[in-house]
């Protein structure tokens, strides 16, 4: 629309008084001061903060001198005056995306950057707090890796790196590589399109090392584990295996030919000697050759259960209480059979025992073969009120303690 002279001769002195009171009130203006540059205006309250720019990595909101990027310069509900919760800050720049895989870094899924990074700088590379396994060993204790007479040289020269990933990975044990490849990439270095000599008498390749050797320290030559089973300490492969190939007597009728009076632990109400779980059953836990673990188990004793009981592990993971030592699980089940629910060592009574709780069950709520669940019609044990596996109420109860839990049998 086009003014005319006498329209324009109106709406001028509106447009210079409206000028002048935004002026008044604070509006933009030639005269007024100017804002000083974020840094040296945080470093007159701050001034110890211009050493950070000394060292030889510097993050780079620091180096630009925009600690806004991280920082609300007035007010904030976290610690730190932060812009937003510890990883979920660093997120911001560095998408969790980055980091999604079967297997995360506790600290990276925990949002916990700061346990091995230092958000503003650092004499050592990607920001990190300490110098390669120096860092490594203040969560991963090195007498529990590196203390045994014969050490991985990866380890000894601190190189954890060579074989695990610090945020995630595919790989369980955040390896960079699964097992048979991982360790062939140094130990059958490809010469002219062949594998070099092998070291073992039995063709292996394309077998998890570990079965046999530790990753890490061992006081057995060759890193060989701390167990051995029988046949395999006294080198007679063929009790299991078939002439010089890597084949395997089938079923678990090849263990029970050693271990007869192990088959009655099986022969329960409940029983893990289940079916279609392989040609042979106990591998299923136990690994046939060597092992660190009691019983030769093939891993630590929660992951060889989490290895069909994956549903319980994600259960866990999501609670915010959970059992003490939960992780031991044949602290409270029995692995091969049992005539309890649950494969429980004790049935009802398993809490009580003389090891872990022996004064529950005798004052407060009573529980026993007498007290009778309305709900289930069956003896009430501790496993009624709470869940062993986990829970999001405190003492692992199954539901809020002031009310809901109560109300679930004694009706208001």
């Amino acid at each position: 629309m086009r003014l005319t002279s006498k329209r324009r001769a109106v709406l001028f002195p509106i447009v210079v008084l409206s000028a002048a009171i935004f002026s008044l009130w604070g509006g933009p203006s030639h005269s007024a001061a100017a804002v000083k540059p974020t840094r040296e205006l945080c470093l007159e309250c701050h001034p110890k903060a211009g050493a950070m720019t000394e060292k030889a990595n510097v993050h780079r909101p620091v180096k630009e001198g925009r600690c806004t990027a991280c920082h609300n310069p007035h007010a904030s509900k976290h610690s730190g005056l932060l812009n937003d919760s510890g990883g979920e800050l660093c997120f911001n720049c560095h998408p969790r995306s980055k980091y999604k895989a079967s297997f995360v870094h506790k600290p990276v899924e925990e949002g916990k950057c700061s346990s091995c990074h230092d958000p503003h700088s650092s004499a050592n590379a990607g920001l990190l707090k300490n110098v390669g396994v120096k860092l490594c060993y203040a969560c991963h204790p090195q007498e529990k890796l590196a203390a045994k007479k014969n050490v991985h040289p990866e380890i000894r020269q601190g190189n954890c790196t060579v074989c695990h990933s610090a945020h995630a990975s595919n790989n369980d044990g955040l390896l960079v590589k699964e097992k048979t490849k991982l360790c062939a990439s140094c130990h059958y270095p490809s010469s002219g399109g062949k594998a070099a000599a092998r070291p073992c008498a039995y063709e292996v390749a394309g077998s998890d090392c570990t079965g046999c050797h530790s990753p890490h320290s061992s006081d057995r030559s060759a890193l060989l584990r701390a167990s051995l089973h029988k046949p395999f300490a006294e080198k007679k492969c063929s009790a299991c295996h078939i002439g010089k190939g890597s084949a395997v007597k089938q079923s678990t009728a090849l263990c029970f030919e050693c271990h007869k009076s192990t088959l009655e632990s099986f022969k329960k109400i409940n029983s893990h000697l289940i079916p279609g779980l392989g040609k042979n059953a106990c591998t299923s836990c136990h690994d046939p050759h060597a092992s660190d673990e009691k019983s030769l188990l093939a891993d630590k004793n929660a992951k060889v259960c989490f290895r069909c009981h994956a549903d319980t592990e994600g259960f866990m993971a999501r609670s915010n209480h959970r059992h003490s030592g939960i992780e031991r699980c044949s602290d409270c089940h029995v692995s091969h059979g049992s005539n309890n629910k649950f494969f429980l060592s004790s049935g009802g009574d398993t809490c009580s025992t003389e090891k872990c709780h022996p004064s529950q069950g005798r004052f407060t709520h009573p529980v026993g073969e007498k007290i009778i669940d309305p709900r289930s019609k069956s003896p009430m044990d501790c496993s009624t009120c709470h869940n062993p596996m986990g829970s999001p109420e405190k003492f692992i109860l199954r539901f809020e303690k002031d009310r809901d839990l109560c109300v679930q049998c004694h009706q208001v």
